[in-house]
């Protein structure tokens, strides 16, 4: 015997459901990994920081290795201050000598317990503190080099792994970077205040594979 139409519905209901159901998961899935390429591209491009810092650091004779030391401190410093209202936070560079020549291996220090503690970049703040060290040493492998560059910083999603709380303060600090050193800013973000912050900020998108842009605030 045949089924009725109601079973042959409700059947397929089921069907339905299941399907959507899979295709539920298979998005979250989806998002998950396109986060995680994300993740894996922001923590390659602060290696790769990490990496030019040593290599210009160990190219220097010892004379300009305490003097870009000391840049380098003082500016991942004001930067880490700044950010975290943290007046006594402090970011150390300690130079080691090996086989292989001068290396540098990086300190936060804190205060934690009504103790002077120093930590591990890549410790605490949720995975913030790297990137906010990251982005200052950036800014200051920039103006470090010689001879010196000239143009605009590029940042790609700057404060991408730093708590809410704390986007006001960078884009503070990087208003601060901007007027002191008179270099102009070109930054993509997906955080509005970071874009609030900026002198002009564009909406992008894409409609019909096609990318449009409009001004924030202005006219099409």
């Amino acid at each position: 015997m045949g089924l009725s139409i109601l079973e042959a519905e409700a059947r397929t209901n089921r069907h339905k459901a299941t399907l959507d159901q899979a295709k539920g998961k298979r998005d979250l899935l989806l998002a998950q990994k396109a986060q995680k390429e994300a993740e894996l591209a922001k923590v390659t491009e602060n290696i790769a920081t990490w990496e030019q810092v040593q290599l210009l650091l160990s190219h220097s004779s010892q004379y300009a290795r305490e003097q870009l030391k000391q840049k380098i401190e003082e500016t991942v410093t004001a930067a880490l201050r700044s950010i975290f209202e943290e007046p006594i936070m402090e970011f150390k560079v300690e130079l080691q000598q090996s086989s292989n020549g001068p290396s540098a291996r990086w300190r936060v220090r804190t205060m934690f317990g009504g103790e002077y503690v120093e930590i591990d970049p890549e410790e605490g703040h949720g995975g913030g503190l790297v990137d906010v060290v990251s982005m200052a040493l950036r800014l200051s492998l920039l103006e470090l080099a010689r001879p010196k560059h000239e143009g605009p910083v590029i940042l790609d999603e700057p404060g991408k792994m730093i708590s809410q709380e704390y986007l006001p303060n960078v884009a503070l600090f990087l208003k601060r970077y901007a007027e002191k050193t008179g270099r102009q800013i070109i930054m993509v973000t997906h955080h509005r205040v970071l874009a609030d912050a900026a002198d002009a900020a564009w909406y992008v998108w894409q409609e019909n594979k096609v990318s449009r842009a409009k001004r924030i605030g202005g006219e099409d």
